[in-house]
């Protein structure tokens, strides 16, 4: 009985000391998830919000506003930060391309809508993306002439009996700067690129051409200070 006993207490500590030998094997690796985007998708979800500002001027009415300087440049920098990051993958110049062409469209419809500040940041995110366009390059240049059309307010008129003349005295605002030029012309007369062309009513308003697109006319009713 005793050699019975001690038998199987060799046989169990043998498996014992077999089973600490031979350690289980660990599990294995956790699987990561890829770092970035992986797809065209990903990248246009990621880019297409930064030109949000653009899409939200062109929704306002008529009038009811333009591109502020802090949005134009939150645009801009968000641009110039997604080339950087997915400029160098083959399915991220796509989704840029397709932002791209976006841009471009958005730039037609701020023409269309005279919206000239904004169809001039078009312009510069397009290039940002270093997409070339002809159609683009040409609503650059008219909307970099439209920016240096001063704003034409119209502010009085005198009327000089003796020589028979009728000046009208206008302001020019600076699109850029907001400086105020105070001009005093007569109907013919040239100044700040703008051609005063006539008087329209009983002194009701001005009709105008500015000279660097010619044909380009439109008139300017009166406003006088208060």
């Amino acid at each position: 009985m005793g050699k019975r006993l001690i038998l199987a207490l060799g046989c169990v500590l043998i498996v014992v000391i077999g089973s600490g030998c031979n350690p289980a094997p660990p599990p294995p690796p956790t699987p990561t998830a890829p770092i970035g985007p992986q797809t065209k998708q990903d990248v246009l979800t990621l880019v297409m919000p930064a030109i949000a500002p653009f899409a939200a001027v062109l929704a306002l009415p008529p009038g009811g506003g333009s591109l502020s300087e802090v949005a134009r440049t939150s645009v801009m920098v968000q641009l110039r930060d997604a080339v950087g990051k997915y400029g160098n993958l083959p399915f991220g110049r796509e989704a840029l391309h397709e932002v791209g062409y976006k841009i471009a469209d958005m730039g037609k419809q701020a023409s269309s809508q005279e919206r000239w500040r904004l169809a001039l940041a078009c312009v510069d995110a397009f290039d940002i993306l270093q997409m070339e366009s002809v159609t683009v390059s040409r609503l650059g240049e008219k909307a970099k002439t439209m920016m240096e059309q001063p704003t034409v307010r119209v502010r009085g008129f005198f009327e000089d009996r003796e020589k028979g003349s009728l000046y009208v005295f206008l302001e020019l605002v600076n699109r850029t700067t907001g400086a105020v030029e105070k001009v005093q012309a007569r109907e013919g007369e040239e100044f700040s690129g703008i051609r005063l062309l006539r008087v329209i009513g009983r002194n009701q308003k001005v009709r105008v051409e500015y000279l660097k697109i010619p044909g380009l006319i439109f008139d300017v009713d009166f406003e006088p200070n208060n």
